[in-house]
């Protein structure tokens, strides 16, 4: 049974029969008729992974595509049931009346993992087809070599016959009508194997059916909108470009902030030798909606006189664009007397620096954006944080802010309060301190009270966003964060529709 719904509602699900799905709707903010994708989750037929449902959905919205999420059966159903449940949900997108228009003959399937395996059968062996594919790391084969035992066993049971694989394996039931399909995987994929995109393709191509696949080099499975894998991120773009070409998307459509970060290691992204050491930059984007790109140009050990020495400013004046932010962050670096290369005094050359990369936002018609440097755990013997932690360089950069009209977030005064808040010993959780031999890129144990943990970076990334959210001369930007509920539904009214 398939249960229609506004994404604003809370269902409850105990309310309802077992054997329903739901269909929640994201309506993009368009006039005229659009085309329509519908989003199936991954979870291994298990449960549904919540960041392959409603984060895909605003991505599309904002390529101003319809958009829905079904909440598919999980768990203890039967197959014809879940099948049947995904047709009818096409079958209502195109047929039903709305307060807004679909395209009848452009709506698509998206799916993630165990979502791609029932996506891609339905779209092979269906009898309401998509009429387009895109699949994420998807389960292809439920044949031994290279299955998802998980998603095999929930779908089929432990004992499955040779007819219910061949029958289930996407890529023996590829004919003439499968639809268009994008497909995105990584080459080590832990989880579900990069041959399972492959056979797909293959049978694709056997039927001549037009297809893009694109395999990254490295990625962790379960990516979504892989907002901590910049490689992978580019299947967002890539993908854009295949809507475009089958008219999904219309050139020029969609308008996207960027957020470039120029900063030190307290922001960058870390590799894997690092982990879990982790940047603030590395949890910004998921604070945004898909209308902001957080591009973190931060680099390991930078100063404001070594980042732009090394062409590093250069580099993002060559990719930024008018509109785009540049978010300017550095001190820790800076006060290295014993370094000449990164070196500044506060009202010298730090001040200049700072200066330099205002103006460069500023003439290509960007916005600039000042955060004095997060606070080192550093506490005084009163047990306050120490307010010289990051010596005489956050006030400096609040009086650069104030002389050249510059958006600031005190970033420093906000970490201080959030580590008086956790005390002293509590606040050790948000940096670097590991033990001797519990973690294998530490062997020796770490105390670090610069850098931070993977909870630490998240707080502080939370930190900046809630900073954005307070500050007025950022009104446009905190529009676009999630936390405000972008991409409201104009007319919309509450739908309760029961399918059978």
């Amino acid at each position: 049974m398939l249960h229609v719904v506004s994404h604003k509602e809370q269902i409850v699900k105990e309310e309802f029969p077992a054997d329903t799905s739901f269909l929640s709707l994201y309506p993009a903010a368009a006039h005229e008729a659009r085309p329509f994708i519908l989003v199936l989750p991954g979870g291994g037929y298990e449960h549904l992974a919540p960041h392959e449902g409603e984060p895909i959905a605003r991505w599309l919205n904002d390529l101003g595509i319809h958009a829905g999420v079904l909440h598919y059966q999980v768990g203890d159903f039967e197959v014809d049931s879940l099948l049947e449940d995904v047709e009818y949900a096409l079958r209502w997108i195109r047929q039903t009346p709305k307060d807004w228009q679909v395209i009848k003959d452009q709506v698509g399937l998206a799916g993630f993992s165990a979502g791609g395996h029932l996506a891609s059968i339905v779209a092979t062996r269906g009898a309401e087809k998509p009429d387009l594919l895109l699949l994420g790391y998807p389960v292809i084969t439920f044949h031994d070599a290279y299955t998802h035992i998980g998603s095999r066993t929930h779908f089929l049971g432990e004992q499955p016959t040779q007819e219910q694989l061949y029958a289930f394996s996407s890529d023996q039931q590829v004919t003439s009508q499968t639809p268009p399909t994008f497909i995105w995987t990584t080459a080590n994929d832990a989880t579900v194997p990069v041959e399972n995109s492959l056979l797909l393709a293959s049978a694709l191509s056997r039927e001549g059916i037009p297809f893009e696949l694109h395999v990254f080099e490295e990625g962790r499975h379960g990516l979504g909108l892989a907002e901590d894998n910049r490689e992978c991120q580019q299947w967002l773009s890539l993908a854009e470009k295949w809507l475009q070409k089958h008219s999904y998307v219309t050139e020029g459509q969609r308008i996207t902030s960027r957020l470039f970060i120029a900063g030190d290691s307290t922001a960058a992204q870390k590799g894997a030798t690092e982990k879990p050491m982790t940047g603030w930059g590395e949890y910004l984007q998921c604070h945004f909606g898909p209308s902001v790109h957080v591009d973190n140009r931060a680099v390991n050990g930078r100063s404001t006189k070594s980042f732009i020495a090394e062409g590093r400013l250069a580099h993002i004046e060559k990719d930024f664009r008018a509109g785009d932010y540049l978010f300017i962050q550095f001190g820790h670096n800076d006060e290295k007397k014993e370094d000449p290369t990164r070196y500044t005094d506060p009202d010298g050359d730090y001040r200049q620096n700072l200066i330099q990369c205002i103006e460069s936002a500023r003439e290509r018609g960007g916005i600039p954006v000042l955060l004095t440097s997060v606070s080192r755990r550093r506490f005084t013997a009163d047990g306050e944080p120490d307010p010289l932690a990051v010596g005489a360089y956050p006030a400096a950069m609040k009086r650069v802010a104030e002389e050249t009209q510059t958006p600031l977030l005190d970033i420093f005064k906000a970490s201080q309060q959030l580590y008086r808040a956790m005390g002293e010993e509590g606040s050790k959780q948000l940096f670097m301190h590991l033990p001797e031999k519990a973690h294998p890129n530490y062997p020796a144990g770490v105390t670090d009270n610069t850098h931070f943990s993977d909870e630490g970076a998240r707080q502080i990334a939370k930190l900046v966003a809630e900073a954005i959210s307070k500050c007025t001369e950022l009104h446009a930007l905190k529009q676009l964060m999630r936390m405000e509920g972008t991409n409201q539904d104009s007319g919309e009214r509450h739908l309760h529709h029961l399918v059978n």
